[in-house]
């Protein structure tokens, strides 16, 4: 692959000279990532990350890229006085065509982005202030894209956060069971069929009205920000694949699952810790600023509950199909991501009032400064 890049995909990008060297970049499930050095006729460096779209994952990768120029180019237009530091919005590398987009003779779309320098991901946090600083981040990003110009994005992946689809979804390849691996997860089956009042909180929720559609990340994985080398603040949400209309409570609750948990997916029982969730929930609040509604701030200690509970339906169901999702490195993988989350979720509900009572106080504060919507 890295010898592919070389010879055919980097040559169809603006790149700044010949390519020097390329590496794979990130952890990530689902995309492959690269990062090119390129060395300039004047000697200087360049560096980009250069990715493949998996269609497998995104069929319509023109309705994808469609939505990602709107949102950079609304981003940038954004940056106000922090407009000096590029590093605090992605920036797209046109092909030598001019376009997003390059396509192989597979079929394979690629792209390539400006590569964000002095800057890191973390896939866990354990200081509580730069739980803050993720919280911030990513309830500013749902800030800012509130006044994106019209029309709707486009919804390129229809139902990614319908909790309960996927909770029909997991009961229809349970009773299928097409690998013959059911029985062996029964027990977490009957964890998650039992959990229906969960599944449907949101969704009934906003049905009723109390929570307003927005243009939201929709896979606010901790490591889907990068923050400055020294980790110190946030600089910039990244993986933008996901950005389509949604909740707000699933950014939310996707940033407090993967954020607060002791333990990352798949290794082993996780617990929620209380400190990084309340510094995920005073970032989130201070970001959001007067955009958050009096619905959104009732079901904030619910969202995580929910969205830890959509996750663990979607590891079991891809363990169940056999595993075309979510990447793979062991048979039974998807399992332990499953029964991770159920871990998580226990621990979740078991501290369901300390939640509460956190976020009471959090909105509290911020209704007193005018900096909540009390509707």
């Amino acid at each position: 692959m890295i010898e592919y890049i070389r010879t055919l995909v980097a040559p169809a990008f603006r790149l700044a000279g010949p390519v020097i060297a390329i590496a794979p970049l990130g952890e990530g499930l689902i995309n492959p990532t690269f990062r090119v050095r390129t060395r300039g006729t004047n000697g200087r460096v360049g560096r980009y990350v250069i990715q493949a779209i998996n269609h497998q994952v995104f069929p319509r990768p023109d309705s994808l890229m469609a939505n990602l120029t709107r949102v950079l180019t609304h981003l940038a237009r954004k940056m106000g006085p922090e407009g000096a530091d590029p590093r605090r919005v992605l920036s797209l590398i046109p092909t030598r065509d001019g376009d997003t987009t390059w396509t192989d003779s597979e079929g394979r779309s690629w792209r390539g982005f400006l590569f964000i320098e002095d800057s890191l991901t973390l896939q866990s946090v354990t200081d509580p202030k730069l739980a803050y600083e993720a919280g911030r981040a990513f309830g500013h990003f749902v800030h800012q894209l509130a006044d994106l110009p019209p029309p709707r994005l486009h919804e390129h992946l229809p139902g990614f956060h319908d909790t309960p689809a996927r909770l029909r979804a997991l009961r229809e390849c349970a009773e299928a069971n097409p690998m013959g691996r059911a029985g062996k997860a029964a027990p977490e089956l009957d964890r998650i069929f039992a959990r229906e009042d969960t599944v449907t909180l949101l969704a009934r929720a906003q049905a009723e009205g109390t929570l307003p559609e927005r243009p939201v990340h929709n896979d606010t994985k901790i490591n889907n920000l990068l923050f400055d080398h020294r980790a110190d603040q946030a600089l910039c949400v990244i993986d933008l694949d996901t950005v389509m209309p949604g909740l707000a409570l699933h950014d939310f609750g996707d940033l407090v699952r993967s954020a607060a948990a002791s333990r990352p997916e798949g290794s082993g029982s996780g617990r929620l810790r209380l400190s990084l969730f309340e510094g995920l929930l005073r970032g989130w609040v201070t970001g959001m600023g007067p955009l958050l509604t009096q619905g959104e701030a009732e079901l904030l200690a619910a969202a995580p509950r929910v969205i830890t509970l959509e996750l663990t339906m979607r590891f079991l169901t891809d363990h169940l199909a056999g595993d075309h999702y979510f990447k793979t490195d062991r048979p039974g993988q998807n399992l332990d991501r499953c029964r991770t989350q159920l871990g998580l979720l226990d621990s979740m509900e078991e501290q369901a009032d300390a939640m509460e009572r956190l976020v009471r106080e959090t909105v509290r504060d911020r209704l007193r400064q005018g900096l909540c919507v009390p509707q």
